[in-house]
């Protein structure tokens, strides 16, 4: 009985070599499906025939219209129509002096263009209508805003000339004479003179320091100051004498007043020195 038993064993091998075969082939037959599609497209030949698409053969060209005859324009009617008529007499809108004759001379200067004719050398009436001539056609002008057609009747005039409106023109005044402004002289911004201890109006006096007192300093102190155009000190700067001494002298010297300095009637500014003696009491 144990003869006929079945002994059963693991098919892993086989199952995925036969996997492994089958897809192989599937791989390989979708290539050469895919590959020829593409040469099929490939080699197709889409090109559009060109013998059978030529343009001028194929379409007729459209026949265009002959230009018709242009019309004659309608002639512009003329809103003055100037009829032709016999002219009996000269006639003027207003008396104007001829080229020929010698003007009147008069101080005013007319800027308003004439529009009327001269008057002629016969005899002419006045009339507020065209300005026609004895002899020939009407070929005047109209003048005037209120002008009424035809002739006008009016009476003859002598030949003296009428006043023309004339512009009076006003005369300035000429320009003042331009006044030259005579440059100043110029002046030194400072000015040396010398030891000024007399050109004081206030000289104010230096006082001993409590230093200088317990040395017994003594002797004379230059200060050497700038004096401005008012005549006050505005710088003091002790140049010769005891040590102790300076300060007290330029204090003074600061404080001390002059008179104004004139050049040329112009107040400058000048430097100076101020001597102080010192002597203890």
């Amino acid at each position: 009985m144990l003869d006929q038993l079945v002994e059963s064993s693991s098919h892993r091998k086989e199952t995925a070599r036969r996997g492994g075969f089958m897809l192989s082939t599937l791989v390989v037959v979708c290539s050469v499906f895919l590959s020829g599609i593409l040469w099929s497209l490939f080699a197709k030949d889409l090109k559009m025939g060109e013998d059978d698409l030529e343009i001028s053969t194929l379409v007729a060209p459209v026949p265009m219209p002959e230009d018709a005859p242009r019309q004659p324009e309608p002639v512009a009617k003329m809103e003055k129509q100037e009829q032709s008529q016999k002219v009996v007499e000269t006639t003027r809108q207003a008396n104007i002096m001829r080229i020929d004759e010698s003007p009147n001379v008069s101080a005013e200067i007319s800027t308003v263009p004439n529009t009327q004719k001269a008057r002629p050398n016969g005899n002419f009436k006045i009339s507020e209508g065209l300005e026609l001539e004895a002899q020939g056609l009407n070929s005047a002008t109209r003048g005037g805003e209120n002008n009424v057609g035809g002739v006008g009747v009016g009476l003859a005039e002598s030949s003296q000339p009428m006043p023309v409106e004339k512009l009076k023109i006003k005369e300035t005044p000429p320009p003042p004479p331009l006044t030259k402004e005579i440059p100043k002289p110029p002046v030194n911004a400072k000015k040396s003179l010398g030891v000024i201890n007399g050109k004081a109006t206030n000289l104010v006096k230096p006082t001993y320091s409590p230093a200088a007192l317990a040395v017994r300093a003594a002797g004379e102190v230059n200060v050497q100051v700038t004096i401005d155009e008012k005549g006050n000190v505005i710088s003091a700067n002790a140049v010769s004498g005891h040590v102790l001494l300076r300060p007290s002298a330029e204090t003074a010297a600061r404080a001390s007043k002059f008179n104004p300095t004139l050049l040329s009637l112009q107040p400058v500014k000048v430097t100076g020195l101020i001597v102080y003696k010192f002597a203890p009491k």
